[in-house]
């Protein structure tokens, strides 16, 4: 027999059967929030045999041996920042952005161009995979980062290394995090077509360190060579960065929409091509 309640309840508008549709989100929420957490003790325990921390926290030695080289050298060379007073606030300010930006694009194609998703949960997803990554590999970059400009504040008396405007930083970089995302699966479904790709794009991507800007400033260039380096989105994403430490930062080269753009433009091919050649990949295998 039906209750009052019961049959209230399953006369809902939106529910079906007495199932509430807060519910069944709660319960798809739920399942996400397990695969996600199976999937991330499942990369600490197996990630390519090596430790977990020290596998994430290998990728912010890199740029930290990038600004101490620059820093010897240019300090060698007698040369001096050219903005601001800190020459290895300079450079940091610029080596971490783009960082960000390339570790990012390279770490995002492994969970796409390899099948580790085959042996997966069943309700587990590629994109899961790649969430996963994209998760650990921020919280690794900020941290190193964060360790940098506070070590730059703490023991190198810089004070400009605390930014007067952490939201601009924050946002900056999150930006950035995205562009190096959307680049990342754009990439890995380029190389599912051409393989050489795979190879062809870390040696751009670290060359992509000299154009965007990390010791020099884009807008004391002349027009001819604003407008070449300004096609470069992550030399907007430095600039952006750059305005959280240094107030009259010249504000040539800082279109934040036009990274935001290049972002969604780069997002959006990439999940329609990665769902287009999801089923030749696994063919092809």
């Amino acid at each position: 027999m039906t209750t009052p309640t019961s049959g209230a309840l399953a006369g809902q508008p939106g529910s079906e059967g007495g199932v509430s549709p807060w519910n069944a989100v709660r319960v798809a929420l739920r399942s996400q929030i397990n695969v996600f957490t199976a999937l991330l003790y499942r990369e600490a325990e197996t990630r390519h045999g090596q430790s977990f921390a020290l596998g994430y926290a290998a990728a912010g030695v890199e740029p930290l041996v990038i600004v101490a080289t620059i820093g010897v050298l240019f300090s060698a060379l007698s040369r001096t920042p050219p903005y601001g007073h800190s020459l290895l606030l300079f450079l940091g300010t610029g080596v971490f952005p783009i960082y960000l930006f390339i570790h990012t694009s390279l770490r995002i194609r492994q969970p796409l161009n390899t099948l580790a998703h085959r042996n997966r949960f069943p309700i587990e997803r590629p994109l899961d995979h790649l969430m996963v990554h994209a998760v650990l590999h921020i919280v690794s970059s900020a941290a190193v980062a964060a360790l940098f400009f506070l070590g730059l504040y703490w023991f190198g008396g810089v004070e400009a290394a605390i930014p007067y405007d952490p939201l601009t930083a924050i946002m900056a970089l999150f930006t950035l995090f995205l562009l190096g995302l959307a680049t990342g699966i754009f990439n890995a479904v380029l190389a599912r077509v051409v393989p050489v790709w795979d190879i062809v794009w870390p040696a751009i991507a670290r060359a992509s360190l000299h154009f965007s800007g990390p010791y020099f400033v884009a807008a004391y260039l002349t027009p001819s060579h604003r407008f070449w380096f300004g096609l470069n989105p992550v030399m907007h994403g430095v600039n952006w960065f750059r305005h959280a430490f240094y107030p009259f930062y010249p504000q040539a080269l800082t279109d934040h929409f036009y990274v935001l753009m290049v972002a969604l433009v780069l997002f959006t091919l990439g999940l329609l091509f990665e769902v287009g050649t999801r089923r030749y990949l696994e063919e092809k295998e």
